[in-house]
């Protein structure tokens, strides 16, 4: 029903049987590929047997011996090996698999989230083990509380040089439910349980879910919108740190059933390699700077990336925008959909409005960037009349970036960064004000990030 491919750190025994085996024993990561089944019964709704299956696959040569040898490099001396190394029978069906914190894996099965471990048996033969067998069991006791768990992730599946951190302070995932929508669980390690700290209280069928950072997780539904849900663990109450708020909802119109962190072009020089803030335009010049003609140079900073695949074929990538971007291609957008005449005079922000059941309301937390990407095949004189009417809106440019305010006192009324004497209410470029080429060199760099 699932497969994963996975770094599992492989546990020696304990006691009188490691000591056996090897007094200095330590675990060891090695490469699996984990799948999650069930049986299929004809007088069943949903699957009350199933297994997970450990698959090692390693390359030897036809003898059977190490790989180094002086045909290493003749193909038809190889023989690629495929076994079953471990499997772990489960009352019920396996929906979903993730890798998870200390090289274990989390698996959601039918209506419970528990967490498996792959160690070495210490079991004799006369008791129908071998020592040095693997074998693969769950630790402490799992997380009950769901209908049935479609969707399990957590940050190391994106990020796969914290899979093997044992230390981590806050071993958090995310459980996408077939109708309860997401909840965020925590791990933890010293008492071997998984607990649930909020969950979003909207009904929400889940078709994918995504987890960008601790506190931001993205996911679909199926009514094909898009939905952000941020956890606030420093609210001062508890009815606010055990709901997830939502902070975006977005109109896909496709149904998504896949997504995955991720980019289709490779990272630039200059990036920070900081997946929480990279700057893409490589220009290196802030916001506020201007070149030698006057024009401004606006970053893009990007957080996130995320891919996602949809059922009839389309594949989309989902970008983390810094508080300056999204301010900056909103007002792009809200000037197009003032300016530009959309064909056959459809509503661009009616077609993008949250629509579920006899829900409907405005797109947030959200910029269209296949939307903002036609910019470029405006003509000349409405390219200027967009920038005009975002010189008049004059909200493109703010203070706040994203994580309150930057240098500048918390108790200044505005978030407006705008220059003295610059007047927005005239055709006019000042020295604050956009200019055509300004905005063209934002959108030239969005559309290389895909």
């Amino acid at each position: 029903m699932t497969i994963e491919s996975v770094l599992l750190s492989i546990n020696p025994p304990t006691g009188s049987a490691r000591a056996k085996l090897n007094e200095n024993s330590t675990p060891e990561s090695r490469p699996f590929i984990v799948l999650g089944t069930a049986y299929g019964y004809p007088d069943e709704d949903e699957p009350s047997q199933g297994r997970v299956l450990v698959i090692e696959c390693n390359n030897s040569n036809t003898g059977g011996g190490n790989l180094k040898s002086d045909t290493e490099d003749d193909d038809s001396q190889l023989l690629r090996q495929v076994r079953q190394v471990a499997d772990l029978p489960l009352t019920g069906g396996i929906y979903s698999i993730a890798p998870f914190y200390g090289g274990n894996i989390l698996v959601s099965c039918g209506s419970n989230t528990i967490i498996c471990q792959l160690s070495v048996s210490s079991l004799s033969k006369e008791f129908g083990g071998n020592p040095g067998d693997l074998v693969l069991k769950h630790i402490g006791s799992g997380h009950h509380g769901h209908i049935i768990s479609l969707y399990i992730k957590s940050l190391v599946s994106s990020d796969k040089s914290l899979q093997n951190k044992r230390d981590q302070k806050k071993q958090l995932a995310i459980v996408g439910d077939i109708m309860r929508s997401v909840a965020l669980v925590e791990y933890f390690p010293k008492h071997q349980v998984i607990e649930e700290l909020a969950r979003d209280f909207n009904s929400n069928f889940c078709t994918d879910i995504a987890m960008l950072t601790n506190n931001t997780y993205l996911a679909a539904e199926s009514f094909t919108n898009l939905f952000v849900l941020q956890y606030n663990p420093n609210a001062t109450t508890e009815q606010a740190r055990v709901r997830l708020d939502t902070v975006g909802q977005y109109h896909l119109g496709e149904s998504v059933n896949k997504m995955i962190g991720g980019s289709l072009v490779m990272p630039s020089n200059n990036s920070s390699g900081n997946t929480g803030s990279r700057s893409a335009t490589g220009k290196g010049s802030p916001d506020k700077s201007s070149s030698l003609d006057g024009s401004r140079k606006i970053d893009i900073t990007i957080g996130s990336q995320t891919l996602y695949g949809t059922v009839d074929g389309t594949l989309g990538s989902i970008l983390g925008l810094g508080g300056k971007t999204f301010a900056f291609l909103s007002a792009l957008q809200r000037a197009m959909d003032a300016i530009v005449r959309p064909v056959g005079d459809l509503s661009h922000a009616h077609y993008r409005a949250w629509k579920q059941e006899q829900k409907t309301h405005g797109s947030c937390g959200f910029v269209d960037g296949d939307y903002i990407e036609t910019f470029l095949d405006l003509s000349r004189p409405n390219m200027e009349r967009v920038v005009k009417e975002m010189n008049i809106d004059g909200k493109w440019n703010i203070l706040d970036d994203g994580k309150g305010f930057k240098e500048r006192d918390e108790s200044q009324s505005s978030l407006m960064d705008t220059d003295e004497g610059m007047d927005t209410g005239t055709s006019n470029v000042s020295s604050g004000a956009l200019r055509v080429e300004d905005v063209l060199s934002v959108v030239e760099d969005l559309s290389q990030l895909h």
